[in-house]
């Protein structure tokens, strides 16, 4: 039987992100939701544990009110220790074994483990990936509507746009824009993405990630960031623009690969929440493939069905 202090969960703070990158790096996995960044935003809106091994880091999360786990951070080696622990960690605290957002890979070895557990792909939640040169030419037929758009963006604005690489002194511009754009929001979810792009803006200097802004007339109207997920793979993080202006969103994505996407082979761009708009704005970019992510529990608490983000 586990003993109670070996299998406490404790609060992620801001002060375990160092060592969360550590076991991060170890993993080296190429899915959106095991991102340092990705996981700082939403840190109060989906609250992380984590339990710490020298082999590797467990982190917790909740969602409609359930725990579940997320992919051991750890090396290959290490997968099937980690996943044991997290299920007698689980069983101590009397909780329903689940995890989530698992790639097939990771979540095969889950599955030799607990095959009396159910697996369900979840759509909603896959990531996609494209190749970093498409963003930095917007060539190719496939591509045409967008590369319309960003010639008439360059067209519009000749010499009134220009594109700075993220520091610590336009940040603070960045920060100021955010706050007023698309102030009209009442989407929980959307005041909760902009409540964490705001704090991940404001440790700028303590977080690794990198970013673009776009200027028109000498005023920030647009910004990227995004941060490594593995040697060949980067992950955009998040995009913010003023739509009004024509091709704003093609200009950025380019001039933030142009400059700032050199050494990266593929870029995964997250998932699209389930929502059909943001699925068929992804699509329109031709993704290379979807990276599908899985979710495992008990057959009978089975609630994929109501799993979107």
């Amino acid at each position: 039987m586990v003993e109670e202090k070996e299998c406490d969960f404790e609060p992620v703070s801001f002060e375990d992100i160092a060592t969360i990158e550590v076991y991060l790096k170890e993993a080296n996995y190429c899915e959106s939701n095991h991102n340092l960044i990705n996981l700082y935003l939403w840190m109060e809106y989906y609250p992380l544990f984590k339990y710490q091994h020298p082999n590797y880091l467990l982190l917790l999360g909740i969602h409609l009110g359930q725990f579940f786990m997320y992919m051991p951070l750890c090396k290959r080696e290490y997968l099937q220790e980690a996943l044991i622990k997290g299920k007698a960690i689980f069983d101590c605290y009397k909780q329903e074994f689940v995890l989530s957002c698992y790639t097939k890979e990771v979540m095969d070895v889950a599955h030799s483990l607990f095959p009396d557990y159910q697996i369900c792909a979840i759509r909603d939640s896959y990531d996609y990936i494209y190749e970093v040169e498409s963003f930095k030419t917007f060539s190719g037929k496939k591509l045409q509507k967008k590369r319309n758009h960003l010639n008439a963006f360059y067209q519009l604005y000749q010499d009134r746009w220009s594109y700075e690489a993220l520091n610590e002194h336009n940040v603070q511009e960045c920060i100021a824009y955010l706050k007023t754009w698309k102030e009209e929001l009442n989407d929980r979810f959307a005041l909760e993405e902009k409540k964490g792009i705001l704090k991940v803006l404001r440790q700028y200097e303590k977080l690794h990630y990198i970013g673009g802004v776009l200027r028109i007339d000498g005023k920030v109207e647009g910004f990227l960031l995004a941060s490594e997920l593995t040697k060949e793979m980067i992950q955009e993080n998040v995009e913010k623009a003023t739509a009004s202006f024509r091709g704003i969103y093609q200009a950025l994505i380019q001039q933030f690969f142009l400059h700032e996407g050199n050494g990266y082979r593929y870029v995964n761009r997250e998932d699209d929440l389930g929502l059909e708009n943001l699925r068929q704005a992804k699509l329109a970019y031709h993704p290379i493939y979807l990276l599908e992510k899985y979710r495992l529990c008990r057959g009978d608490v089975c609630e994929c069905d109501k799993i979107t983000k």
